[in-house]
């Protein structure tokens, strides 16, 4: 498959996941890592690995929400979103998955 295809393929389904941030946070920023680490690796990665590779790539704050995110698939934390910095978590994820359209 070109890398194109693979590209519009992945991201399609961003702007859906978006809609659902405040209700399904972490399989919201999860996925979201995993459509950013897909290119830039040339990997398909499971979720927690996908945000083991972005959170080392994200600035700390947004980072450890991330961590958070795969903490609580991994149920090595409780799911607890308040005054974590959720959205700007998702946007610069959105923004490095955008980079990688380039």
């Amino acid at each position: 498959m070109p890398r194109e295809d693979l590209m519009r393929g992945i991201v399609a389904g961003v702007p859906e996941l978006l809609r659902d941030l405040d209700h399904d946070t972490r399989n919201v920023l999860l996925p979201l890592a995993r459509v950013w680490t897909t290119p830039a690796t040339g990997d398909i990665r499971a979720k927690d690995a996908a945000a083991d590779w972005a959170v080392g790539r994200m600035p700390p704050e947004q980072g450890a929400v991330l961590a958070h995110a795969r903490d609580v698939h991994l149920g090595a934390a409780e799911e607890s979103w308040a005054g974590c910095g959720v959205r700007p978590c998702a946007e610069f994820l959105v923004a490095a998955i955008e980079g990688q359209r380039g």
